[in-house]
């Protein structure tokens, strides 16, 4: 029976970020991943030979400003081979009528295509856009580390007139709050469709933050795409994590974390296998999960944890091999962006598909599809002259007609009807381009990871009752588990959350401060 220091379960980008540190501040740490490979949503495929998609998290964003990558704390980018390529624009609205709206790191070029439809909006957009980046930096500074409690964040916020209209951001949704800011249905349409990104929808109380962050860090950082594929990023974690001494098994599936005298010690795989652990233990594990993982926790807490709400709607996701790249109808300027939202020029078609995941229908009179041509950046990704398509799409988990396992039904139906919709932006694209795709519902995303609960790809909603120290809540939120010594939370529905952030980082500085060993063994700046 081996010990290690420190055992993880769960090898996603969150787990191994945590797994890397600890390693790097001198812990022995064995991570076992059910699966067999790691990566969680941060993977790729083939969908034919020679072509490299990306089935979950296709660019990256909320990553970059995490020191682990732009300080390079674990030296995945000078030492383990991460590589990005950046696109000129980070993302942008293309509507059904050829007229569309990209948003560049440059402020000036986008105010440029806002002005198109309002330069009324081009110029209250650069003042928003001002306010943002005033507010960005206090953001970003609760975001990789650790949260503040609740409440002492809004007591911080309530200190200055920015921090001020941050609060209300939290309080009133997304749409409300850009309606009182803007005129024209385009920019709102387009800024909108992003914030759905967060699988909230942007009409639900507690989005209006969500603006703030987006065109913050939109304008301040350029979006990435992980040369080679995104399972290259967790490539560079595992180097990382094995040139600390650091091990990991693949389908290595664990079923119970092992507790004594109210601390966890160990784990005990599928096959009856234990594993001890001498300091701690950190679990990938869902919130809906903890009772039945682990013997003897508060049932309060329990109920608490089950309780935890999950996104408002997951994701259709496809990925392509195609003989050629889609041409857009609205301009060659869109293939510099690397994400397209394709958008029906109709507010109130938009909002009926955010309605209607509420409802677990699958709105196909209301598509809007949004697609990255990964391969235009990134040329190994495709052979000469082919290309690779990300082809994603919005959908309820659990549909009125059939629940979750009814998405094995309507899989084929669903994902034809959104590249249809999708070809209908394009001047080149029909059925006899596909060379061959892949199909992932909210079942398939279900099926694939334990952290992606009835297919939600964020762990848990987004919502301002689930936001940094409320996040997923609050007797959790400090990645520690009440009444059980020795046992850290790292996973999506965790602090910070969501996207790839590889917040994992938070969960070992919780773990290091708890240790009382200095962070400097480990981090840059904290």
């Amino acid at each position: 029976m081996k010990t290690y220091d420190v055992v993880v379960v769960g090898g996603g980008s969150n787990s191994l970020t945590a797994a890397g540190y600890l390693a790097k501040a001198g812990k022995s740490v064995l991570v076992l991943e059910k699966n067999k490979i790691c990566g969680g949503g941060v993977v790729s495929m083939s969908p034919s030979p020679g072509f490299i998609c990306d089935p979950h998290a296709a660019s990256m964003g909320s990553c970059l400003p995490n020191p682990v990558i732009a300080n390079d704390e674990l030296g995945l980018i000078s030492k383990f081979g991460l590589e990005f390529v950046s696109p000129e624009a980070n993302f942008a609205t293309q509507f059904n009528d050829g007229t569309g709206m990209l948003t560049y790191p440059d402020l000036d070029r986008t105010c440029e295509t806002i002005a198109f439809f309002s330069e009324r909006d081009a110029d209250n957009y650069r003042r928003f856009v001002l306010d943002c980046q005033q507010v960005l930096p206090l953001l970003l500074m609760g975001y990789y580390v650790p949260p503040l409690p609740f409440g002492d964040f809004m007591n911080l916020l309530d200190q200055s007139s920015i921090g001020q209209k941050l609060i209300g951001g939290m309080l009133d949704s997304a749409y409300d709050f850009l309606n009182t800011m803007f005129e024209s249905p385009e920019l709102k349409m387009h800024v909108l469709k992003w914030v759905g990104e967060m699988m909230v929808n942007p009409e639900t109380k507690g989005t209006g933050i969500v603006p703030y962050m987006l065109m913050g860090l939109m304008h301040k950082n350029k979006m990435g795409v992980v040369v080679g594929g995104s399972q290259n990023m967790t490539q560079a974690l595992i180097r990382c994590l094995e040139s600390y001494g650091g091990t990991i098994r693949n389908e290595a599936e664990v079923v119970k974390i092992n507790v004594s005298g109210g601390r966890a010690t160990g784990v005990t795989l599928k096959d009856g296998e234990i594993v001890k652990a001498r300091d701690a233990v950190v679990g990938t594990i869902h919130p809906w999960d903890l009772g039945d993982m682990i013997d003897g926790l508060d049932p309060e807490l329990v109920r608490k944890a089950k309780n935890v709400q999950l996104s408002d709607y997951g994701a259709i996701n496809q990925q392509y091999a195609l003989t050629e790249a889609p041409v857009w109808k609205a301009g060659a300027q869109y293939k510099s962006s690397i994400m397209n939202e394709c958008i029906k020029r109709d507010m109130t078609s938009m909002r009926h598909g955010f309605d209607d995941y509420r409802y677990g229908r699958m709105p196909l009179d209301h598509l809007s599809p949004l697609v990255s041509i990964q391969s235009d950046f990134d040329p190994s990704r495709a052979p000469a002259g082919k290309s690779t398509m990300y082809l994603y799409h919005f959908a309820p988990m659990v549909l009125e007609k059939g629940g979750l396992e009814g998405w094995d039904a309507i899989k084929e139906d669903t994902a034809d009807a959104v590249f249809e919709e999708f070809c209908s932006y394009t001047t080149n694209m029909d059925k006899s381009k596909v060379i061959a795709r892949h199909v992932e519902t909210p079942l398939d995303h279900h099926r694939w990871s334990r952290s992606m609960k009835n297919g939600d790809i964020f762990g848990c909603g987004s919502f301002t009752s689930q936001f940094m120290g409320r996040r997923p809540i609050p007797e959790l939120a400090q990645y520690r588990v009440p009444g059980l010594d020795g046992f850290y939370l790292a996973g999506p529905f965790m602090h910070p959350g969501g996207t790839v952030t590889l917040g994992g980082r938070a969960t070992a500085m919780r773990m290091l401060i708890d240790w009382k060993i200095d962070l400097e063994k480990a981090f840059i700046t904290f």
